[in-house]
């Protein structure tokens, strides 16, 4: 029996030896998951990405900005990311030799109404993909969406004075930049009024006719009836007219 027990003991101690010398058994390392994409740090540069910020004009950052980068030499060869919370972004490029350009698109509610504006990046030029590239991007007040004021006559007889025409919006709630001063416009003969912030206004009118100011009367896409200020809102109807809003303009009664 001792004889046994011997050749036993013996035959463990051959076996922990051959697995290393130890009686405890090792997991076997877990195989990594798919990795996502995440944004670099800011500055790095990598070969076959394109990375950076967007930011206000004050430094804050913008997150849900969709940032793309295209091919400049193969159509619909394009890569997109999305900012994170801090603004940050990363976009992996396709391995094609030749350079790619930049360029980012937001979102910007207005009320009820989401309008979308394209961003350019601090450095406009293209990059060698291979290198790879920074490319940041700062939100400035002239690239908020603005739109285009069309004005009408109700009937034959409206008088307007269009060299003295001004109006004035005042925003009802917060316009595409946050503001709600009012503010005036005056009408340019074959154009309207250009550039008008995009939001929800309340808009009136008057012009000077026979030496007389004149308070117009006016109505909307948004309000059909006549009054001396209109509540109006722009549009956008997907044609080459872009986004507008629509204005018709009586003398008053």
């Amino acid at each position: 029996m001792r004889s046994t027990q011997l050749i036993l003991t013996a035959f463990a101690l051959l076996t922990l030896s051959a697995c290393g010398g130890s009686a405890t058994s090792q997991p076997a390392p877990a195989s990594p998951g798919p990795q996502q994409p995440a944004p670099t740090a800011p500055g790095a540069v990598s070969a076959w990405t394109m990375t950076g910020t967007v930011k206000t004009e004050a430094g804050e950052p913008l997150a849900g900005v969709r940032v793309f980068a295209d091919h400049t030499a193969f159509y619909n060869m394009n890569a997109e990311g999305v900012t994170d919370a801090q603004g940050r972004y990363t976009v992996a490029l396709a391995h094609q030799p030749g350079s790619w350009a930049a360029g980012a698109y937001m979102n910007l509610k207005v009320g009820e109404q989401t309008f979308e504006a394209r961003l350019k990046p601090n450095d406009d030029t293209s990059f060698d993909g291979s290198k790879g590239a920074v490319r940041d991007f700062t939100f400035k007040a002239s690239d908020a969406p603005a739109g285009k004021v069309n004005t009408y006559i109700a009937h034959s007889n409206v008088e307007l004075d269009y060299d003295t025409l001004v109006f004035t919006f005042t925003p009802d709630g917060p316009n595409v930049m946050g503001s709600t001063a009012p503010f005036t416009r005056p009408f340019v003969d074959g154009y309207g009024v250009q550039n008008v912030p995009l939001g929800r206004y309340r808009v009136s009118a008057v012009h000077v006719l026979n030496g007389t100011r004149q308070q117009l009367l006016l109505s909307s896409d948004d309000q059909e009836e006549f009054a001396t200020s209109v509540l109006a809102l722009f549009h956008d109807n997907h044609d080459r007219y872009g986004i507008t809003m629509e204005l018709s303009l009586k003398n008053p009664e």
